[in-house]
């Protein structure tokens, strides 16, 4: 069956999305982290993001990225 763009769109943004908080919850647990530290530390509900379901803001996963002391590129280099 061949796909719309729209629908190739959100099947690949839901793919995206799980990859972005599976790298999110790799580095917290690479870091020994729990989601009750994170938040207590960052005021982020690293738990909702970790779920992959809502949206995450680049200005978070920049806070993210800091607070795990990892660059936006090597984020993203994690995921591919």
């Amino acid at each position: 069956m061949l796909l719309t763009d729209f629908e190739y769109l959100n099947d690949t943004d839901s793919a995206f999305k799980r990859k972005v908080a599976l790298q999110i919850k790799t580095l917290r647990k690479q870091n020994r982290v729990t989601q009750e530290k994170f938040f207590n530390e960052t005021r982020i509900n690293i738990a909702r993001l970790e779920s992959g379901i809502i949206d995450i803001r680049l200005e978070t996963l920049r806070k993210i990225c800091y607070y795990f002391d990892v660059s936006l590129a090597g984020f993203f280099q994690g995921i591919y």
